[in-house]
């Protein structure tokens, strides 16, 4: 909020920056959004303009900058007073209204009379004053601190206060000059701290020159700007040694966030390493050390791009120590490989018997023996192949007892894959294996086991999860019972699959041997399903999930075919027609139509389309073409609407009337196979 008069005053220039310990590179993503919405909201609630707000995050710092008014006009009150004819007798003021003035501090000639629903009343508009905003600052800075959010916070030395890292110095000024300001222990000053091992002396800071000053000190503390620096280096690379990088956006924020200085080293490693599978290589890479991976020909090169947060005039021997520490890792996954090798992956499966899936859901051996069934169900429901699911499922968690993915639990999955392929099992089974962890960004399950398995292993997490009570509250989500929703959610829309939810939320129910509440569940994944697809008008998903909801891509496909009537119709006259259908009829629900009672030409008209319309409507909503049955009832809107217009459906003889509304609730039921347009706002 930027009210429009702020810039006919004077603008004053703030900048802020909290100097502390290196922050978590767990807590830094999106902490910069984070940041801005806090403040934000603080700078909204007292009414002050802002213009050029600029959030600085690096692995040392917080800082803000930005212009506002000097001082904003609080706004004006309107105090109704008493009723006009209880403030005046014979055209003279009464004590009420002498009252209502002292008590306001006002006098006649600030008063009006307003004209009210209730009659006339005496009113005043109280103006506000112009107030300071310097002042306020500081007060509104430290509350920003108090409410930025971070997952864990800490104390430190023998104050009670806790954030996400101590704090070493506070920059704080306004027009350049220092704010009198105190948080944690800590006062303001106008002086901060450059690279940690590159920079020594202590940086005077000014509003304008924030960047380059602290520039001069070896940061670089616009994010953006470091990213881009990174980037740019990575395809200097690229083109010098003709790689191709594998980009990965996560990795790129993580080292930008982990730097201030950012300078790329280019490494490499034996090639005997790339024997192992690439996934090993590339996962080692950047979950544990944050390394870039290349490819070069197609297939993976024995090179790598470290992100490092100093420069020297002799970087081989930081190179050398990022080689050394890359070497002993794919010598670790070397000999984890090779022994993981040494077994069928079947033989791990016994062992899962020792392996706690949830203390409340049994071992990670029941686990599996329920998901063979659930599998091997959702295949025939889908028919699919019910063998391969089902074996795809009896390996499923083998590969958690590897030493592999003991190691690299990022690889479970992966590995399982591998080791399948190793063991001689079908392709289609070692990929299920893979897919089973999947949807992961833009990528899902396609394999027939590997659908089969994936929708497997969600349905038994989800229903478990309300079985033992483990349901999401709030934020907090421990099992990832929601990704699980929009994980089916994805899958099923992907690969365009349509069958009832019930059926393997209640298949699951019976392999646990307890039950819990279907519709919960169901309800559970509509709301993921809302939320997944909230680019659709609301009141269009309203009136598609509200009328019915156990199939998630018949949702969508009606969905999509309610957004189409939408595009359209931009004047809303074919809606129009329909809900004054649904506004008449509401809860009336006899469909029984008797034609002798007919009174008029226009109830026959009606009755001959909407009969029209039911001779192919089951076989519209057999094949799924929503579309065709909206499109069938808006081609008869002008005999809607000249059935309105005409009849008074309401009739004083209850039979009549009784009549209308059943000649109407049929049209209102083909309508209701694609949505209930109660919900529509028109």
């Amino acid at each position: 909020m930027q009210p429009k008069s702020i810039w006919r005053i004077n603008k004053m220039k703030l900048l802020f920056e909290l100097f502390t310990e290196e922050l978590p590179a767990s807590e830094m993503s999106g902490l910069d959004n984070r940041a801005k919405e806090t403040l934000t909201s603080l700078l909204d609630a007292n009414d002050i303009g802002y213009q050029d707000l600029k959030i600085y995050i690096t692995p040392r710092r917080i800082a803000i900058k930005f212009k506002c008014a000097d001082s904003i006009n609080a706004k004006e009150k309107k105090v109704m007073g008493p009723p006009e004819n209880i403030c005046f007798k014979d055209n003279k003021p009464t004590k009420a209204l002498e009252g209502f003035l002292k008590k306001n501090n006002a006098t006649m000639d600030d008063i009006e009379i307003e004209d009210t629903k209730k009659g006339k009343y005496v009113t005043l508009i109280i103006k506000g004053e112009s107030k300071a905003v310097k002042p306020m600052m500081p007060n509104i800075m430290q509350n920003f601190l108090q409410k930025l959010h971070f997952n864990k916070k800490m104390r430190w030395g023998s104050g009670e206060f806790e954030f996400i890292r101590p704090i070493h110095n506070i920059t704080f000024t306004i027009d350049d000059e220092i704010v009198d300001f105190e948080f944690a222990g800590v006062s303001s000053t106008s002086y901060t701290y450059g690279h940690r091992f590159l920079s020594k002396d202590k940086i005077r800071l000014t509003y304008d020159n924030y960047e380059k000053e602290l520039e001069s000190g070896f940061v670089i503390v616009n994010q953006e700007k470091r990213k881009q620096i990174i980037l740019n280096q990575l395809e200097s690379i690229c083109k010098k040694e003709n790689l191709q990088m594998i980009y990965d956006d996560d990795l790129l924020d993580e080292v930008t966030n982990l730097t201030e200085y950012p300078k790329i080293v280019l490494g490499s490693f034996e090639e005997k390493f790339l024997k192992l599978p690439k996934e090993v290589l590339i996962t080692s890479m950047k979950d544990h050390q944050r390394y870039f991976a290349f490819m070069k020909d197609n297939r993976l090169a024995n090179k790598f791009a470290a992100v490092s947060n100093i420069e020297t005039d002799d970087m081989s021997i930081i190179q050398t120590g990022y080689e050394r520490v890359l070497r002993a890792r794919f010598a670790d996954a070397e000999f984890f490989f090779e022994e993981d090798s040494k077994h069928r992956l079947e033989e791990f499966v016994s062992g899962l018997n020792n392996m706690t899936f949830q203390e409340k859901l049994g071992t990670q051996y029941d686990r599996t023996l329920r998901l063979m069934e659930l599998s091997g169900f959702i295949a025939w429901l889908l028919q699919f192949s019910q063998d391969k699911a089902m074996r795809a499922a009896y390996l499923s968690k083998a590969d958690l007892l590897t030493q592999m993915v003991y190691e690299f639990p990022e690889l479970q999955g992966v590995m399982g894959k591998e080791y399948a392929l190793l063991s001689g099992e079908d392709k289609e089974v070692a990929e299920a294996l893979y897919e089973q962890y999947l949807p992961k960004e833009d990528e899902v399950p396609k394999t027939q086991a590997g659908i089969s398995l994936s929708m497997a292993d969600k349905f038994d997490l989800i229903v478990g999860g309300f079985i033992a009570n483990l349901k999401p509250t709030g934020t907090k989500d421990p099992y990832a019972l929601r990704r699980a929703a929009l994980g089916i959610i994805k899958t099923t829309l992907d690969n365009k699959l349509s069958f009832e939810l019930s059926k393997p939320i209640d298949k699951a129910q019976k392999l646990y041997k307890k039950d819990t509440n279907t519709k919960e569940i169901i309800d559970f994944i509509k709301t993921r399903f809302t939320n997944y697809l909230s680019d659709y008008p609301h009141d269009a998903l309203s009136a598609v999930v509200e009328s019915k909801f156990n199939d998630i891509y018949d949702a969508y496909l009606r969905l999509d075919a309610l957004n189409k009537l939408f595009e359209n119709d931009p004047n809303k006259e074919n809606r129009f027609a329909i809900k004054r259908v649904f506004n008449i009829v509401k809860d009336f629900d006899k469909k029984d139509v008797d034609k002798s009672l007919f009174t008029q030409d226009e109830e026959k008209e009606l009755y001959n389309a909407i009969e029209e319309i039911e001779k192919k409507v089951n076989e519209l909503v057999f094949d799924k073409k929503y579309n065709d049955i909206l499109n069938s009832v808006v081609s008869i809107k002008s005999v809607i609407n000249k059935f309105f217009d005409n009849v008074m459906v309401m009739d004083k003889d209850e039979k009549i009337k009784n009549n209308r509304l059943s000649l109407l609730n049929r049209l209102k039921s083909i309508v209701l196979n694609v949505a209930d347009f109660k919900f529509l706002e028109i």
